[in-house]
């Protein structure tokens, strides 16, 4: 009598295995496959070109005339800017050069960096970006003729097409005069156009 009460009981849950097995079975062989597809991806040509707009630049002059003060004029290249010797004798003295970065090309351009070279024979209490403060002399790159807007990677960006206004600001900061003159040569600035 007991036998037959345990068969009574795995017919039932072998019907119940099988029938799990069947669903699933059933559930695996519904799929439908969905495609996407790109008919054609055209990557147009552009051009990267970003230079300094050439030509002469005369200085905006600061201070007063009586001191030997004079300003060099820039001559400007497409990748160079190279001011002629230039004289600042006294505190307030100063010469402001405005130059254009004109990009040329169809891909907008970012200010990378902006790398500060020290001139010779003066030591430098700062050099770094776009200021350099050396002896009695503070050199700057700025978006601004006041020069009080320092060229960052920040402001500096130029839309295809556009032109950026940015000035070389050079003045005598120091606080006494020379009794002996006084060089510094070859200061310069190096601006690192990339991709925006």
């Amino acid at each position: 009598m007991k036998i037959l009460e345990r068969k009574k009981y795995y017919i039932p849950l072998l019907i119940v295995t099988i029938s799990l097995f069947g669903i699933a079975i059933a559930y695996a062989a519904l799929s439908q496959n969905l495609n996407v597809t790109v008919a054609k991806v055209t990557q147009n040509a552009l051009s990267w070109d970003v230079a300094l707009v050439a030509g002469t630049v005369n200085a905006t002059v600061e201070g007063t005339s009586d001191t030997g003060r004079s300003c060099g004029t820039a001559t400007v290249t497409a990748t160079s800017i190279s001011v002629a010797n230039t004289t600042l004798s006294k505190p307030e003295d100063g010469c402001v050069y405005k130059f254009q970065v004109k990009n040329n090309g169809g891909i907008n351009a970012k200010l990378n960096s902006i790398t500060p070279t020290k001139p010779t024979s003066t030591t430098c209490t700062t050099a770094s970006g776009g200021n350099m403060v050396c002896g009695n002399i503070t050199y700057k790159v700025t978006t601004d003729a006041t020069g009080n807007t320092l060229v960052t990677t920040s402001n500096a960006s130029i839309t295809a097409g556009a032109t950026k206004d940015l000035y070389l600001v050079v003045r005598y900061t120091g606080s006494n005069v020379n009794s002996t003159e006084v060089s510094q040569s070859s200061a310069k600035f190096t601006l690192v156009y990339g991709q925006e």
